[in-house]
């Protein structure tokens, strides 16, 4: 009778998971998954409290992973064409622009891509890929990639039994604090999404006050004045406005806010009404509404093995525009 025994992927599959957790702050937590259905574990954030960094705390943000590791990744070179927004239409490239990306390329399975576009868009899942050789890991949301990558370049790509995910070398995750930044940002997704919902709700409630929407509804200067402190309020409690120092616009929009609840606080003149009305319709919640464009059509396109990702994603890298080639 044979002994136990270990697979090679048993031992990879440790591998992955031991540098998986050495590439993350020590205060963060891995939760496992259990069987594997697409997803290995989930990430938890949290951060230390005190200055003796002894008690940290969840910040309610995680996302979805799925670790995959080999000892046989293959690096190579992925040219990317300037290109239309795909978010609006199908895929135009402009040739005359083009940027080569150091790329690690992972052949995944078609049941994974579609469980994880089944999940959305709210609830990030990373694919994290371990270099066993040389105890690398690399990141790629595949929520994004499906979107941005997969189906502009191969609309049936469901039909086919697997694809070729490129993940750029530059999502190395390292355990420092400006390396992270992109963890954390999608840790928040689900904060950004809920904030959308919200501010959408509360312009198109401006809007019926102002007749602009169905079943408008008139109200006097001190509702409307206790309706908008109200909305005011409850935006900025929304924990979506610390850790984004890298996106500026969340930074402005929360700035806005507060100068907007100063002013209120020192009354409304009867005259200045319909001023007012449009003052919060069509600038500070046009403002808000829009992050949600922006962060379709630039911030889910970070980080991707795409020509406009390579210009906003690492702007730390003063060398980035020394690989821009004209053809």
């Amino acid at each position: 009778m044979n002994k136990k025994q270990r697979s090679l992927n048993q031992i990879k599959e440790d591998i992955s998971i031991r540098v998986l957790r050495e590439k993350l702050p020590q205060e963060w937590v891995v939760h496992s998954y259990g069987a594997d259905y697409g997803i290995d574990c989930v990430i938890e954030l949290f951060d230390f409290v005190d200055e003796d960094k002894k008690i940290a705390e969840t910040l309610g943000e995680n996302f979805f992973v799925q670790l995959k590791a080999s000892d046989c990744i293959k690096y190579t070179k992925r040219k990317a064409y300037g290109r239309g927004n795909v978010a609006k239409g199908t895929l135009s490239i402009n040739k005359k622009d083009l940027i080569e990306i150091s790329v690690a390329k992972f052949q995944l399975d078609m049941s994974d891509i579609l469980t994880i576009q089944s999940i959305g868009i709210a609830i990030p899942v990373l694919l994290i890929l371990i270099d066993t050789n040389t105890e690398r890991a690399f990141f790629m949301c595949l929520n994004d990639y499906i979107d941005k990558v997969l189906i502009p370049e191969d609309p049936h790509y469901a039909s086919k039994g697997s694809k070729i995910i490129y993940i750029p070398t530059d999502n190395e995750i390292i355990n420092e604090k400006d390396a992270l930044v992109p963890l954390r940002a999608y840790g928040k997704r689900s904060k950004m999404y809920g904030a959308f919902a919200l501010f959408s709700y509360q312009l198109k409630e401006i809007w019926r006050i102002q007749g602009r929407a169905a079943a408008p509804h008139k109200t006097s200067l001190d509702q409307a004045v206790n309706m908008i402190k109200t909305f005011i309020d409850i935006s900025m409690k929304q924990d979506i406005w610390s850790g984004h120092e890298f996106w500026e616009p969340i930074g402005r929009s929360f700035a806005e806010l507060s100068e907007l609840k100063i002013k209120l606080e020192k009354g409304v003149k009867d005259e200045d009404y319909e001023q007012l009305l449009y003052y919060c319709s069509d600038y500070i919640w046009h403002r808000l509404t829009n992050l949600a464009n922006m962060y379709e059509e630039l911030v889910r396109e970070w980080f991707m093995p795409t020509y406009l990702a390579q210009l906003t994603s690492y702007p730390d890298k003063s060398d980035r525009n020394e690989v821009h080639e004209k053809t």
